[in-house]
């Protein structure tokens, strides 16, 4: 079991969302809200206990997640468990844990995440065994039937999502920064590490 202070767990979850780009110490300080100095000790102690990669380009030093390393994998799903909810969302995100069984993966994002319930629709990403898209589909429409604001879904296979990974897909890579993962850390840490390992 990997153990984290809040600002180690602050770090990897930022390097897991925002996978994509290389972050120096300076940045990632900025980001975080962290004194580089801080900043400094936190990345050199990820470094020590192998979570992390570091790359030297010029005088900088840019870092990743060592996703060869099996304890950096658990890091990363534990530093993805959302903590930032309010009343309003925590009822969506009740009503729709009738689909984790038949999706490997979910994301809550958009306009719900600030709005609350001021939010003019409910934008979820899931990922599944093309198999059970029907099933999925009578489960929104019946949702969309009863509850007071309509769910917009983005479908993915597993190999939808790696390969939108792999592209660079915008959308994707939004969804994955600033949403809230539901369910599934691990299906979107493997597909992010797959990514990586190319």
């Amino acid at each position: 079991m990997v153990s984290l202070t809040e600002n180690e767990a602050k770090t990897i979850e930022f390097l897991v969302r925002n996978f994509s780009k290389d972050y120096n110490i300076n940045q990632l300080a900025k980001e975080l809200n962290l004194s580089p100095g801080g900043m400094f000790k936190i990345l050199k102690k990820l470094r020590n206990r192998n979570l992390l990669l570091e790359k030297e380009l010029g005088n900088n030093k840019f870092y990743k997640i060592n996703f060869s390393f099996s304890d950096a994998l658990d890091a990363c799903k534990f530093a993805l468990i959302e903590k930032k909810t309010n009343p309003y969302l925590n009822v969506w995100i009740k009503d729709l844990n009738i689909l984790k069984e038949r999706t490997c993966l979910a994301i809550i994002f958009g306009s719900i995440l600030e709005k609350g319930k001021n939010a003019g629709d409910i934008d979820l990403l899931l990922v599944f065994d093309k198999r059970n898209i029907d099933e999925i589909e009578n489960i929104i429409e019946k949702l969309n039937k009863i509850k007071s604001k309509k769910i917009h879904t983005v479908y993915q296979t597993k190999e939808d999502l790696i390969s939108n990974i792999k592209k660079r897909d915008k959308a994707i890579l939004e969804e994955i920064k600033k949403g809230i993962i539901l369910w599934g850390r691990d299906v979107l840490v493997e597909a992010i590490k797959n990514e990586q390992d190319q």
